[in-house]
C-alpha cells in the first residue's frame, strides 16, 4: 500500500474540513482527483493510474463525503463551494498548476472548475463524464429500466404510480426528510439499483481486485473500520458486535452518500449547464474525454454535447469499457492517458 508524502485537513472559513492526502513524488507534475458521488469518496485504487515515481497526485474528499467533516453535512455544500475548495487546495499545497482527473460527477466538476480556473490547469482528463441535464437524470432514474426492470422495479417497490413517474424527485423528499426509516430505506434501494446497473454492465467481465480478493474501495472501507474499531478499544474476540458496528457504520455512511447525492441533482449540480458549457467555449484548456462504448450511467450523448463545446477536446472511446475504473478496459485507457501526458512533460 503506497503511503502518502502528507495528509490532513483543510479548514474552510465556512466551517468545513476537507481531508486531503498526497502520494508520489513531490517533485513532479502535480494532478488532482476529483471523485464521484457526489457524495462518494477518494479512494486509494486511484492511484494504480499513475506512475507514482512521475506524478504528484493529490486526492480528497468532497464536502460531507468520506473522511471529510462534518460527514454528510449539506450546509454550506454546493458546486460553487466545491470550486473554491479545489482552488484553495491548490493554493494551500503551492502548485502553480495541476492537471485535472475526474469521473462521472467528478468530470462534472472538473469542467465546472476548469470555467473559473482555466490558467491553474494543464490538462483535463474526463471519464465517463455526467452533465446534470433532464436528459441524463431522465435517462438514469426513468428509462434505464428497459436494461436492468427487477433493480427498477425493488428501486420503485414502495412509491406509488404518481411517484413512479418522478422517481429522483420521490428518493429526494425520502433522504432529505425528517423520516429515518424513509430515509434509511431510500438510500439502500438506490444503492442496490447502482449496484444492480453495474453488475449488469459488468457481466462477464473480471474487475480491479485489491490485493486480498476484495474491491479496492470495499477493502479501503474496511480498513477504515478496523482502525476505528482499534481506536475505540474494541477486543479482537467481539466478533458479532464488530459486524454489528460495521453494519451500522455502512448503513450510516449510504445515507450520507445519497443525502448528498438527492441534494446535488435534485438542484441540477447548482450551475445552469448551458451558462457552462458556453464559458466553456472560451476555455483554451487540453482536455482528453475518456468514455466506454457500453457505458449505461452516463449516456454517450454527453460527451457528443462536450465536443462541440470544447475547442481542444480529444475524444476516446474505450470499445466495450463501461462506467467504472474496476472495469479492466477503463483502468487502462487512464493509465494509459496518464502515462502520455507524464511522457510529454
Amino acid at each position: 500500500m503506497s503511503m502518502p508524502l502528507s495528509q490532513d485537513y483543510l479548514q474552510t472559513t465556512d466551517g468545513h474540513q476537507l481531508y486531503y492526502a498526497e502520494f508520489g513524488n513531490i517533485r513532479a507534475p502535480a494532478v488532482v482527483v476529483l471523485h464521484g458521488g457526489p457524495g462518494s469518496s477518494s479512494n486509494l485504487a486511484m492511484l494504480e493510474w499513475f506512475d507514482l515515481g512521475r506524478w504528484r497526485v493529490v486526492l480528497f474528499d468532497q464536502r460531507g463525503s468520506g473522511k471529510s467533516l462534518p460527514t454528510g453535512s449539506l450546509e454550506h455544500n454546493t458546486t460553487a463551494h466545491l470550486i473554491q475548495d479545489i482552488e484553495q487546495l491548490r493554493e494551500h499545497l503551492a502548485i502553480a498548476r495541476w492537471t485535472v482527473v475526474g469521473g462521472s460527477w467528478g468530470a462534472y466538476l472538473a469542467l465546472a472548475y476548469a470555467a473559473r480556473h482555466a490558467d491553474r490547469i494543464d490538462h483535463l482528463v474526463l471519464r465517463g463524464t455526467f452533465l446534470p441535464s433532464r436528459l441524463q437524470l431522465d435517462w438514469f432514474f426513468q428509462h434505464l429500466q428497459a436494461l436492468v426492470p427487477q433493480a427498477w422495479d425493488s428501486l420503485t417497490e414502495t412509491m406509488s404510480e404518481d411517484e413512479k413517474q418522478s422517481v429522483l424527485q420521490t428518493l429526494a423528499a425520502r433522504l432529505l426528510g425528517s423520516d429515518r426509516k424513509q430515509m434509511s430505506d431510500a438510500a439502500e434501494r438506490w444503492s442496490s439499483y447502482e449496484n444492480s446497473i453495474m453488475a449488469g454492465m459488468m457481466q462477464g467481465k473480471p474487475t480491479q481486485q485489491a490485493s486480498n480478493g476484495q474491491p479496492a474501495e470495499k477493502k479501503q472501507a474496511g480498513a477504515q473500520d478496523a482502525a476505528t474499531r482499534q481506536a475505540a478499544g474494541a477486543q479482537p474476540g467481539d466478533e458479532a458486535g464488530e459486524r454489528e458496528q460495521a453494519q451500522t457504520r455502512a448503513a450510516a455512511r449510504t445515507i450520507h452518500k445519497y443525502r448528498i447525492q438527492a441534494h446535488y441533482l435534485r438542484h441540477m449540480g447548482f450551475i445552469d449547464l448551458p451558462a457552462l458549457l458556453a464559458q466553456l467555449r472560451q476555455v483554451p484548456v487540453k482536455t482528453t474525454l475518456l468514455h466506454g462504448t457500453h457505458d449505461w450511467i452516463c449516456p454517450a450523448t454527453n460527451v457528443h454535447l462536450l465536443q462541440r463545446f470544447l475547442p481542444e477536446a480529444e475524444l476516446r472511446w474505450v470499445p466495450g469499457g463501461t462506467h467504472t475504473p474496476s472495469d479492466p478496459l477503463i483502468l487502462a485507457a487512464l493509465t494509459e492517458t496518464m502515462a502520455r501526458l507524464s511522457a510529454a512533460t
